[in-house]
């Protein structure tokens, strides 16, 4: 067996003349110009010409990235999780490849060459772990899969011994980045050794020789989001972190694109230092990438979206919700459109109504200000999921608002992902795809205890807003 880094999250696995490849983001940049990968794809992985498979982790544009598919040949068939919605699936279908197969979570599925891989799905929006194995060396793919519990134990029952460990290791959510406390102290985030140690923390789990952080390794380039290259977790940072609480037995190895192993000839990493100087490698990228960015900044300042879309949109949300929400949600969002200003476009989760007014409202929970194109592409392609981690967005909160913003960005992707109307629930595919998930069910039923249990006088949403909390990296959620 071979592997490649190919990108961020892109990884080139060869098996006895199998090629498989994982999350191809190999050409341009995601999220609106916000992201681009870091350090940049080779040139070998940009032109691809036999491959036999491509497993795509999950729906955001950085692991799904319609420009990289649209390069790769048409002869492979396309892998995805068989989530309980089918949007993967027709999405993915567009491209033009010859097969689209639906892999069921949990279930080894042997490719040609005796090549094996297992989707583990995992999260109310379905990401998942990819397991791959020739029979004598076992890959781990988690890239942002947050899977634990009974769901991690059903995969190691099936993988008992992992040689490779792929994980991602820094935030991709705006969460708390973009957002401004009216109050400071309401704001509870993850912090930078949160990420190294949970990342640690898999490795000592799985008891992996080689621990590699993966799908993590872009920065931002456009004028509005490079002041966050700042925020990331390097693998250089992750690798300190391991050598000081890293299990024995264990290592943390520094891979960036172009780099590999094998089971002939081992490592073969690159001598060039990425991170030591990595903010004038990036200036080097921002000079390089300047005449795109220049032509994606004049699209956006022409950009138009019009109210009417935007109601039609939150309107078929709000109507989704069930109706008793109301005890616990009443929320009132704005949206701003930036560089507009006079008209703000309120959602109210009380009175179900989605409305504009040239008066900003006393009482709401957060506002949200973005940019034209941005919020005309998420209700276009109905993918808000995208949209926090783009970081094209900035929040106010509210004081006292901090729990209803969390919860209307989670009732927005479980809209955008099937959860609503409540209907949903009952179809048969729905239902099958769960039953196969059922100890991640135990996890929810044993959070909902929890609430419904709650000490006196505790706040019923404390524990659900605290997951959500963990699970807001869209990465996750990104």
């Amino acid at each position: 067996m071979k592997f490649t880094i190919l990108s961020h999250a892109g990884l080139l696995v060869e098996s006895s003349g199998t090629r498989l490849v994982v999350d191809p983001w190999l050409v341009g940049s995601c999220y609106w110009r916000s992201w681009w990968n870091y350090p940049a794809v080779p040139e070998f992985a940009k032109n691809i010409e036999e491959l036999d498979y491509i497993y795509l982790t999950h729906m955001h544009w950085d692991h799904f990235h319609g420009p990289s598919l649209d390069r790769l040949p048409k002869s492979a068939t396309i892998l995805i999780p068989k989530a309980h919605f089918r949007r993967m699936h027709a999405d993915a279908s567009l491209f033009g490849f010859r097969d689209v197969v639906e892999l069921p979570h949990g279930k080894q599925v042997t490719l040609k060459n005796g090549l094996t891989v297992a989707s583990y799905q995992y999260g109310l929006f379905t990401d998942s772990v990819l397991a791959i194995s020739d029979g004598k060396t076992t890959l781990l793919d988690m890239n942002d899969a947050k899977i634990r519990d009974r769901s991690f134990a059903q995969l190691t029952d099936a993988f008992p011994r992992v040689d490779f460990l792929f994980r991602s290791h820094s935030s991709a959510s705006a969460y708390p980045f973009c957002v401004e406390f009216e109050e400071p102290e309401s704001g509870i985030y993850r912090k930078r050794e949160d990420y190294m140690s949970e990342f640690v923390d898999t490795a000592r789990l799985l008891s992996v020789p080689h621990a590699i952080p993966f799908a993590s390794s872009h920065c931002y380039l456009h004028r509005d989001t490079i002041k966050f290259n700042g925020i990331a977790v390097t693998p250089r940072d992750v690798h300190r972190y391991f050598d000081e609480h890293g299990p024995e037995g264990s290592e943390c190895v520094e891979m960036v694109a172009g780099d590999s192993w094998s089971d002939t000839s081992g490592f073969e990493i690159s001598d060039r230092d990425f991170f030591s100087n990595r903010a004038e490698i990036i200036e080097e990228y921002l000079a390089e990438y300047t005449p795109k960015l220049e032509a994606g900044y004049a699209q956006e300042d022409r950009a138009e979206v019009s109210f009417e879309a935007f109601r039609e949109y939150f309107q078929a949300q709000v109507d989704s919700v069930p109706r008793l929400s109301r005890i616990l949600f009443r929320a009132l969002v704005i949206f701003e459109v930036k560089n507009r200003t006079g008209a703000y476009w309120v959602i109210d989760f009380d009175r179900r109504t989605v409305y504009e007014t040239n008066e900003l409202p006393e009482q709401y929970a957060c506002k949200v200000t973005v940019p034209a194109l941005v919020l005309r592409d998420c209700i276009e392609k109905h993918m808000f999921a995208t949209f926090s981690a783009s970081k094209h967005l900035s929040i106010l909160i509210k004081k006292g608002g901090h729990k209803d913003y969390l919860i209307f960005f989670q009732l927005l992707d479980m809209f955008e992902y099937e959860y609503f109307p409540v209907r949903q629930l009952f179809r048969w595919r729905f239902i099958t795809v769960w039953l196969r998930r059922w100890r991640e069910l135990l996890e929810y039923a044993g959070l909902a205890r929890r609430i419904v249990f709650r000490p006196k006088g505790s706040d019923p949403l404390d524990q659900f807003v605290a997951k959500i909390d963990r699970n807001t990296e869209t990465g996750s959620g990104q």
